[in-house]
């Protein structure tokens, strides 16, 4: 794997967490959770299982089947973006063990907090948007996410199949893709620490465990073919939910991509204004949106401030963007969802010509 550096220093990251800092102190606020985020945690835990409870249930009517199947699967989205992130980035509690136990959530959902860890917590959060370190920009040559990635002749079409891609994403990781990183013991050229017994153990046991509630349980109930057909809806629609709003953060018109110095792997701006330059957020005053989305859509702050709980990200989004401004740092955001997906677009078609080549950073 390559060594990648950011030894510039401008004060811009001691300064933002100087301001974001204060503001808790000030206002005499935990950094963690608080009694909102324990409510939204018992909402989500509740839509969640009376959507299986539902999912399991409905087999007289294949609409409501398939309307339950679509029900669980935002069930899955909602735990996906808001507890177990959390969790996973140590934001959620003060408590390590708490953090665990929330971050365990992706594991109860198909995936793998072991692996997403190193993916999300290292890979994409320390890299976010370089060519060849970033693995949330890697598809296997399948979509073109940045100018630095080669160019093939199917990409010229790719802001048209892009979508049905997206949906594939956690099929992919729940079946081939997690068992492909404990089996090869890498993510790309990044190479995962060997996992102790226990850890493997609980590796496998919870993809039984979610394999026999998914797949196992339902065939009780339904045909095999019906059962494999609802698991199908349910990773459809999952994976297109969670893809556009990962996509909606990086890839879009007004990122940075940058490059390493080819000689000494440094990258010119230091950590903090590269996450910034490589960030977008989205919807930042619709609160519905925030609520679903678990404060991704407040992307810049998250990159900044990932050990923050999502719910104080609208507050200090107002300190982080003042600052940017007085540094001259480049703060993306744009007003709508609508908006975002259109440039997310725009910016994959434009990815889809040779003529958008590494030159652009």
């Amino acid at each position: 794997m390559k060594k990648i550096s950011f030894p510039g220093r401008v004060g811009f990251y001691k300064e933002v967490k100087q301001r974001v800092n204060h503001y808790f102190e000030t206002n005499q606020l935990s950094k963690n959770a608080d009694w909102r985020m324990v409510l939204k945690t018992a909402i989500i835990m509740g839509w969640l299982v009376s959507a299986y409870v539902l999912f399991l249930f409905s087999a007289s009517s294949l609409i409501l089947a398939v309307l339950s199947a679509i029900a669980l699967a935002q069930g899955f989205v909602l735990v996906g973006f808001n507890i177990m992130h959390d969790g996973n980035h140590g934001s959620y509690s003060k408590n390590p063990r708490l953090n665990r136990i929330m971050g365990f959530t992706l594991d109860l959902i198909g995936g793998s907090n072991m692996f997403w860890r190193h993916k999300h917590n290292i890979l994409h959060h320390t890299y976010t948007n370089i060519a060849e370190l970033d693995d949330d920009i890697e598809v296997f040559g399948i979509l073109r996410f940045c100018p630095q990635q080669q160019w093939r002749p199917w990409h010229r079409f790719q802001h048209w199949y892009a979508f049905p891609i997206y949906s594939l994403m956690t099929l992919l990781w729940v079946t081939a893709g997690d068992f492909q990183k404990f089996f090869t013991g890498r993510i790309g050229d990044y190479k995962l620490p060997k996992p102790g017994v226990s850890q493997s153990l609980l590796f496998f046991l919870t993809k039984i465990f979610y394999f026999g509630y998914m797949l196992v349980l339902p065939m009780f109930f339904y045909p095999v073919l019906q059962v494999l057909g609802l698991f199908l809806v349910v990773h459809l629609v999952l994976g297109l939910t969670m893809a556009i709003v990962f996509q909606l953060a990086h890839v879009v018109e007004d990122n940075a991509f940058p490059r390493p110095n080819p000689e000494t792997g440094e990258i010119e701006n230091e950590w903090a204004i590269h996450e910034v330059e490589t960030t977008a957020n989205f919807a930042p005053k619709n609160k519905l949106v925030s609520w679903y989305c678990g404060g991704l859509n407040f992307q810049i702050e998250h990159h900044l401030f990932p050990r923050i709980c999502h719910i104080h990200y609208p507050a200090i989004s107002q300190i982080v963007e003042q600052t940017c401004r007085e540094f001259g740092i480049t703060y993306v955001s744009y007003p709508t969802v609508r908006e975002a997906v259109a440039t997310h677009l725009r910016f994959l078609k434009k990815l889809g010509t040779p003529e958008m080549s590494a030159a652009v950073s």
